[in-house]
C-alpha cells in the first residue's frame, strides 16, 4: 500500500492517480479519481455506466504539515438511462469526499467548523492560519449556521428539585415559593 494513500480524503471511494510537490509553495497537489465503475442518478437511484464526459474538480484539503493541499478530483458525467427521469446526464457523486458544488473535502469542512464551533469567527482564524486551516470569519461564521444543533436532553422536574419538586429545598434555606 502506498503511504500516500493512506492519506487521502476518503481511500476505499477513490484512487490516487498521480501527486506532486512544490517546495517553494509548500504545496502538495493530488490528483484522485473515484474507484466506483458504476453511479447512481441522483433523482432517481438507478445505476448508469455509460460516461458521456469528465470534468475535474479543484478541492482544498487538510495540510499535510506545512504543505497546503490541494486535491484535483477527476469526476464523470454519465447518462441517466431511465426513460422516466427529468435527468438525462448526471455528475458521479461522492459525498464522503466532497458535498457537490464544494470547494473543499468533507473533513476540511468539519475540522473548520469545529474551529469555528470552539472559538467563533476572529479567534478561529488566527488558530486556523496557525494551523493551516485559511479561512476568513464569514466562512467560520456560515459554517456554524449551518451545522446541525447537538441533541440535548431535558432534565426533569424530578432531576432539577428531587421528588417534593424542591419545596422542601426552599423551606430548608428559608424561601417560600411565590403564589
Amino acid at each position: 500500500m502506498n503511504l500516500l494513500s493512506c492519506l487521502l480524503p476518503d481511500a476505499t471511494h477513490v484512487r490516487l492517480e498521480t501527486w506532486t510537490l512544490e517546495p517553494a509553495q509548500s504545496a502538495i497537489t493530488i490528483n484522485l479519481r473515484a474507484r466506483q465503475t458504476t453511479a447512481c442518478c441522483p433523482l432517481c437511484a438507478r445505476r448508469s455506466k455509460r460516461v458521456h464526459s469528465r470534468y475535474e474538480r479543484t478541492l482544498a484539503d487538510l495540510p499535510w504539515g506545512e504543505h497546503a493541499v490541494t486535491v484535483r478530483l477527476s469526476v464523470r458525467r454519465l447518462f441517466c438511462d431511465n426513460k422516466k427521469c427529468e435527468r438525462r446526464l448526471f455528475a458521479e457523486r461522492l459525498p464522503d469526499v466532497a458535498a457537490p458544488w464544494a470547494r473543499r473535502t468533507t473533513r476540511l469542512t468539519g475540522r473548520l467548523t469545529a474551529v469555528g464551533m470552539a472559538l467563533g469567527g476572529a479567534a478561529g482564524i488566527r488558530l486556523g492560519r496557525k494551523l493551516g486551516l485559511n479561512a476568513s470569519r464569514n466562512t467560520l461564521l456560515r459554517l456554524i449556521r449551518r451545522a446541525p444543533m447537538p441533541d440535548v436532553a431535558t432534565p426533569s422536574a424530578a432531576l432539577l428539585h428531587g421528588p417534593s419538586g424542591g419545596a422542601a429545598g426552599r423551606a430548608d434555606i428559608g424561601i417560600s415559593p411565590l403564589v
